[in-house]
């Protein structure tokens, strides 16, 4: 293997590992794995995340493309949020992780 391929696969995991790594991040892909939800719903299925919070993880997730936001034409206006291409990729990988052996939470 040459350097460059070396290096490449380390900047590509660097890059995952960061989108990977922060809090909630897996719960919201997961969740809208399963539908679109608009912030406060997935404020609501999320129990404990402050909305500070959520703000800054959706807000990440589709500066990174995973996810795409969708304003409504309602009043008062509100969003949507659905999985890209790309986020419907991760998140049925992370499914696929989830199913390999039963985690406990320690119940």
């Amino acid at each position: 293997m040459c350097e460059y391929e070396e290096l490449d696969w380390k900047r590509e995991w660097h890059g995952l590992w960061s989108i990977l790594s922060c809090k909630w991040t897996f719960h919201v892909l997961r969740l809208l794995l399963i539908d679109d939800y608009g912030f406060n719903e997935i404020k609501r299925e999320l129990d404990g995340i402050t909305a500070t919070m959520l703000s800054r993880r959706l807000t990440q997730l589709e500066d990174e493309g995973v996810i795409q936001r969708e304003v409504l034409d309602t009043k008062p206006p509100s969003t949507r949020y659905s999985l890209t291409e790309t986020g419907e990729e991760l998140a049925q990988i992370l499914k696929q992780i989830e199913q390999l052996r039963p985690f406990s939470n320690g119940d």
